[in-house]
């Protein structure tokens, strides 16, 4: 007979890898404890995905008024406030944090408040707020602890000049000017919120182009689009050293493009590589297997150790909500005897500006490196009634193919609606569609998914708006 323990299941870390799991683990009528630290619902919930988007409905509509005219209003002044933009935003976290008090309760899982460390591999000591401490025993372990934010060697984040995302999402005034240092899907949400607040905004990417880790033609274009905004952006920039003057202005010393510059500015906020949150969990101790910080995990999310497995952020690669959800439900399934696994060729990346970015699968350069013979089918929003009629001419739906077979390969989208729209492409390439097959399915009209249908054809030359 096996070993006795308190609860089938520990998870370590509220965020949303771990208390998906969690509930996954409670559906399969498993015995849970959700151990947290902090607050519930993690990053995501609290300092990234859900509060972002909030600031950036706010400022799109903002966007939008600004170019009313254009749409037939007159519109004489419009006038931001901040304080009700900001209370917004905390309601929205509180009132998803609270749903997600009452999923748990609803899935009978036991949430535990305190700071989790390993005794054993089935024994971790929590320690709570109030200096007190408890042991829990459990059968399996999933680490779910996430990451935080960058630690760059030229800079000390101070949370009120230089600035991560999560201290940005706790300003009380809009600052006069801001420097974000990265052009990646976190820098740019950030520069267009705080651009259409009113801030002169600049970003600095080292890479050649903005969003590097997309298709180059989405980065070049969403490059020409923040321009059009006002936006400065600098690309084949990096960052030297950071100095902060007596007047609390903040200078950054730059090489770009072989030129040395001096940006100076009110704030600074830098996006880009994240850290692993493992320290203090006593991993050493029990031999689970760690490389640069992550934990390293095989397809199943289990860990060396047999027993404990890790989700999220903690386990590196794309660090993405949607990862996290997915790696917990799967280790949850392996955990109840299931053989689970999660297909990575299908995830998305989105970015919620207006206009929207959403990408699946791979870039045209990517394609090109694993050796396809690739095809390329392009389309123009300029060309696409539904655009025209919304004002939003700025895009294109890109389609990267196998020229062979025709199997899609890769799609990307800039333009309304396209973090919607990728589910289309993400489903296309997991049942191994063909250009053909996309090109031929029914896309109602008029709507922006009738681009995706033209690049399409535009790979065999059928394309018929362009």
């Amino acid at each position: 007979m096996g070993e006795s323990f308190r609860y089938d299941v520990a998870v370590i870390g509220a965020g949303i890898g771990g208390y998906v799991s969690a509930i996954r683990s409670a559906q399969l009528e498993k015995k849970v404890v959700l151990i947290e630290k902090d607050r519930l619902g993690g990053t995501c919930l609290n300092w990234g995905c859900i509060p972002t988007k909030a600031l950036l409905a706010t400022a799109e509509l903002l966007y939008k008024v600004r170019r009313s005219e254009e749409l037939g209003f007159r519109i004489a002044d419009v006038a931001l406030d901040f304080e009700q933009v900001m209370t917004r935003k905390d309601a929205i976290v509180t009132r998803l944090v609270d749903g997600v008090k009452f999923l748990l309760r609803k899935n009978k899982v036991t949430l535990m408040e305190g700071k989790a460390t390993f005794l054993t591999k089935n024994k971790i000591q929590v320690l709570k707020s109030d200096g007190s401490k408890e042991n829990v025993e459990a059968g399996n372990v999933i680490i779910a602890t996430g990451s935080d934010g960058p630690k760059p060697s030229y800079a000390e984040i101070d949370e009120e000049k230089i600035l991560v995302s999560k201290s940005a999402l706790k300003l009380k005034q809009i600052p006069g000017s801001l420097t974000i240092v990265g052009g990646d899907v976190v820098g740019i949400e950030f520069g267009v919120i705080f651009n259409a607040f009113g801030t002169d905004v600049k970003i600095l990417e080292a890479a050649p182009n903005l969003l590097p880790e997309l298709d180059k033609d989405v980065g070049t274009t969403y490059q020409r689009i923040l321009r059009k905004r006002g936006i400065d952006v600098h690309v084949n920039t990096r960052v030297n050293s950071v100095k902060v003057k007596p007047n609390d202005r903040i200078v950054i010393s730059v090489l770009s493009k072989g030129s040395q510059l001096d940006i100076e500015t009110e704030k600074m906020l830098i996006s880009g590589e994240r850290n692993p949150l493992t320290k203090g969990l006593g991993l050493e101790k029990i031999g689970v297997q760690t490389k640069d910080g992550f934990i390293v995990v095989d397809e199943h999310q289990r860990t060396s150790v047999s027993s404990i497995y890790a989700v999220g952020d903690v386990t590196g690669g794309k660090m993405l909500a949607h990862i996290a959800e997915a790696q917990g439900i799967v280790a949850a399934e392996n955990i109840a005897g299931l053989e689970s696994t999660v297909d990575y060729k299908t995830v998305p990346t989105c970015m919620y500006c207006q206009p929207e970015v959403a990408s699946v699968g791979f870039s045209e350069d990517e394609a090109n490196e694993r050796g396809y013979e690739v095809a390329v089918g392009k389309f123009p929003l300029l060309a696409n009634g539904r655009a025209l009629t919304l004002g939003e001419i700025d895009g294109f739906a890109k389609i990267v193919c196998d020229d062979e077979t025709g199997e899609i390969l890769g799609a990307h989208l800039i333009g309304p609606h396209a973090t919607d729209l990728i589910g289309e492409a993400a489903l296309a390439i997991k049942l191994e569609c063909t250009s053909e097959e996309i090109g031929t399915l029914f896309h109602p009209h008029p709507t922006i998914s009738e681009a995706l249908m033209e690049a399409a054809r535009a790979i065999s030359k059928k394309a018929i708006h362009i």
